[in-house]
């Protein structure tokens, strides 16, 4: 709730409600400002409210992206609230793309919330698997793709991968302009995650906190930005910045034989090798005091291992490449069609393309429009309904 978080704000209350009413009021065109292909125009951009709108947004941008950031906020509670939204994207602070994420997360946080699965997110990939399977699709896991020549015949082909990724793949294939820019690709800092086993709550000093399925934990934002300066001079901080995520706050189903899962991430310098259970333990220590007593059980994965999880996150950059706003302009290159591989019928779709990382799975939408467009001569995106 927009007035209800104002209202906790105090005397940043009234400057809270002003900085957010316009962009929530318009929550639409935000989210078509901020996830577009940065390439065409949003969609109701030209409209009176999509233009007021993205000035707003825009005016907003500069003032949080900047060294102006301290304003229109006097209180510590308001910028730390900010700013902890901001380091959704881990990257220097301020900046335009730290600011940009802030501004789209929580524009989203007070007009739609930001939803959990039940039963976690294994469900939505489930889903997913089924609705490609009943319209006829293939699946094919535990099969190492080394080569192009690896894959069968098609009339397109959509690789949701690193820029490393596809120069292993088919550099060999790809026009030299294009393998030079994958070459050139750059990544930023990294996160270590650590997953919990709890026999209880995290004890919040503060019982709102205990609220929230989504906290992030870094202090004050002098705090957060030394933290995130820090890892980008390639150190860990004692206290450094940390997203938590309790699901079973917003899905008691979660909760079995009184044991709940909890899991962290903390931001740290690329391919770090450190083990961060402790650190992120101090950090929530902090604010929930005898949390250390309710871990039944934990396990670290390091930045440097996090790609046997997941081959895009090299080094534990699980935004795939580093997050600044030439970065996401010119992501994974500055091109008409980023999505493009240069040889007919081959794309790439993952978070390395615009509009950049997140769970929207806007990536895909976009260059499944220009496959479809391409290659198939469909111009209208069909029905995507289950």
């Amino acid at each position: 709730s927009l007035e209800r978080t104002a209202t906790g704000l105090g005397t940043d209350g009234k400057a809270w409600q002003n900085f957010f009413a316009p962009l929530v009021r318009h929550s639409e065109a935000v989210v078509n400002l901020g996830l577009s292909d940065k390439r065409s125009l949003p969609s109701g951009l030209l409209t009176p409210d999509g233009l007021g709108t993205s000035a707003a947004f825009v005016m907003r941008l500069l003032s949080q992206g900047t060294p102006a950031w301290s304003r229109p906020f006097t209180t510590e509670s308001a910028r730390a609230l900010l700013t902890g939204v901001a380091s959704h994207a881990i990257g220097t602070m301020p900046s335009l793309a730290t600011a940009g994420t802030a501004l789209l997360l929580a524009t989203l946080a007070h007009a739609e919330g930001w939803p959990i699965p039940a039963g976690g997110t294994g469900r939505i990939t489930q889903a997913m698997v089924e609705d490609i399977r009943a319209h006829g699709g293939e699946i094919l896991t535990d099969t190492a793709i080394s080569h192009f020549t690896d894959l069968p015949r098609a009339r397109a082909y959509l690789f949701n991968t690193s820029a490393p990724g596809v120069l292993r793949i088919c550099g060999d294939v790809l026009p030299a302009r294009i393998r030079r820019a994958l070459s050139r690709f750059s990544f930023g800092n990294a996160a270590s995650k650590v997953d919990f086993v709890l026999n209880a709550p995290v004890p919040w000093r503060d019982p709102d906190v205990g609220l929230a399925g989504t906290v992030h934990l870094g202090g004050t934002r002098k705090s957060m930005q030394a933290a995130e300066a820090a890892i980008t001079r390639g150190r860990v901080p004692e206290y450094p910045m940390a997203l938590l995520s309790d699901p079973s706050v917003c899905d008691p189903g979660r909760i079995v034989n009184g044991l709940r899962p909890l899991w962290t991430y903390a931001h740290v310098p690329y391919n770090c090798p450190v083990d961060v259970t402790e650190h992120i333990t101090r950090q929530i220590e902090r604010f929930a005091p005898g949390f250390r007593d309710t871990i039944i059980a934990s396990r670290c994965i390091p930045a440097n291992r996090m790609a046997e999880h997941n081959a895009n996150y090299g080094g534990g950059d699980i935004a795939t490449g580093r997050v600044t706003m030439a970065k996401m302009l010119a992501r994974p290159y500055m091109g008409f069609n980023p999505y493009s591989l240069g040889v007919g019928g081959m794309y790439m779709c993952s978070a390395a393309t615009p509009p950049g990382p997140g769970v929207h799975g806007m990536n895909g939408v976009w260059a499944a429009k220009r496959v479809l467009r391409e290659r198939f001569g469909i111009t209208e995106l069909p029905p995507l309904a289950p």
